[in-house]
């Protein structure tokens, strides 16, 4: 694994140009991201979509990877990237997808988890994020 430094640097050095993810399915995404990160030697332990058993209920575990990549359409809804640690070893780069859910005069904001990418130690998550965040044009 390389250094620390090398990793903070790395992302910057990288061609992490956005790509275009008009019509594509969850899936389709999750495997770019996973396909760039794996050229640039950022090699995650696993890159997948947040609904990893197919389940049904989108509304609470994401999309499946068949449905389509979630379009953006203004200032009420948007990509999310975060850092967390993870349930066992290691850390979480997670994608969600926030939009506001309007209910007459009122609403809430709603969370759908997208992606998560599993790394080892918390400076190889912030390069991942780094870069991730260029991909999918989230800075």
């Amino acid at each position: 694994m390389p250094s620390t430094l090398e990793l903070l640097d790395a992302p910057g050095a990288l061609d992490t140009t956005p790509f275009d993810t008009t019509g594509k399915t969850v899936g389709q995404v999750v495997t770019q991201i996973s396909r760039k990160l794996w050229r640039t030697e950022l090699e995650p332990e696993w890159v997948s979509a947040a609904n990893i058993l197919d389940d049904v209920n989108e509304s609470r575990y994401g999309p499946r990877p068949d449905s389509p990549w979630p379009q953006m359409g203004g200032r009420l809804d948007r990509l999310c990237l975060s850092i967390s640690i993870g349930n066992s070893e290691g850390w979480l780069v997670q994608i969600d997808y926030v939009r506001f859910v309007e209910n007459g005069s009122a609403g809430h904001w709603h969370s759908q988890p997208l992606v998560r990418i599993k790394v080892l130690s918390r400076s190889y998550a912030w390069a991942v994020a780094a870069v991730v965040s260029r991909l999918l044009d989230i800075d």
